[in-house]
């Protein structure tokens, strides 16, 4: 999973500048077998604001918030959005839909959308701890930030819509995941949701499974439960 410089090159410039960053959510998920195509660039990193100074200086230019509608289903994300030098946005109108299928090369450069790493249950500590040369979140890091992050999402909106969406990506495409001993590598919290999504039921796209799930995590962090393996 090595770096792609067109796609890549504002994480290349973060790290130049000292500031650590991890990719998020599509880019996050297909280095992992998910056939999904990428979008927006969205960076995890510790301060927004530092990191798009250290991208301005380089270039880029304030892309302005997402519009209201979307700000609306998606909940209030803190985020700064921002566009590399000499970049025409691509009307969305005139996009093919369906999008095209998942290609070998990387898209070039595109809008850069910052994260809080706090916020999305990623500690600032293990991002800086993130390798140099790669920008894709290690999978056990990956999945506790992403089920969290469901299991916390507001009802009824399309961030939660999506990350079921990511979540259920990575249990159907991802081998990895599947393997005896990977709970192991999850938190202790996480483990119950990681064995029921390899069972047989109806993981992650039912309301029920997800407040089941919460419910669930809170009792293993309360010392009520500990987490059980499906037979």
């Amino acid at each position: 999973m090595v770096a792609h410089p067109r796609r890549h090159e504002p994480c290349i410039a973060l790290r130049e500048r000292g500031i650590p960053c991890l990719v998020w959510f599509e880019d996050a998920i297909a280095p992992y077998g998910v056939p999904t195509v990428v979008f927006d660039l969205h960076l995890l990193v510790p301060d927004l604001d530092e990191a798009a100074r250290a991208l301005i200086e380089r270039g880029w230019v304030d892309a302005g918030p997402l519009n209201s509608t979307y700000h609306f289903l998606m909940g209030p994300i803190l985020q700064r959005r921002l566009n590399p030098p000499n970049y025409t946005p691509t009307d969305w109108k005139s996009s093919p839909w369906p999008p095209p299928p998942p290609s070998q090369d990387p898209p070039g450069p595109t809008t850069t959308v910052l994260l809080p790493a706090a916020d999305w249950n990623v500690p600032v500590e293990k991002l800086r701890l993130s390798s140099l040369e790669c920008f894709v979140p290690p999978l056990d890091l990956l999945l506790d930030a992403l089920i969290d992050s469901l299991l916390d999402a507001p009802s009824d909106t399309v961030l939660r819509t999506q990350l079921t969406t990511y979540v259920s990506y990575l249990y159907g495409h991802c081998t990895s995941l599947k393997t005896p001993d990977f709970a192991a590598n999850l938190r202790l919290d996480h483990r119950q949701f990681h064995y029921d999504a390899l069972s047989k039921r109806s993981m992650g796209t039912t309301v029920p499974f997800i407040e089941e799930q919460r419910q669930i995590r809170d009792e293993i962090r309360e010392g009520k439960r500990q987490p059980q393996r499906n037979a």
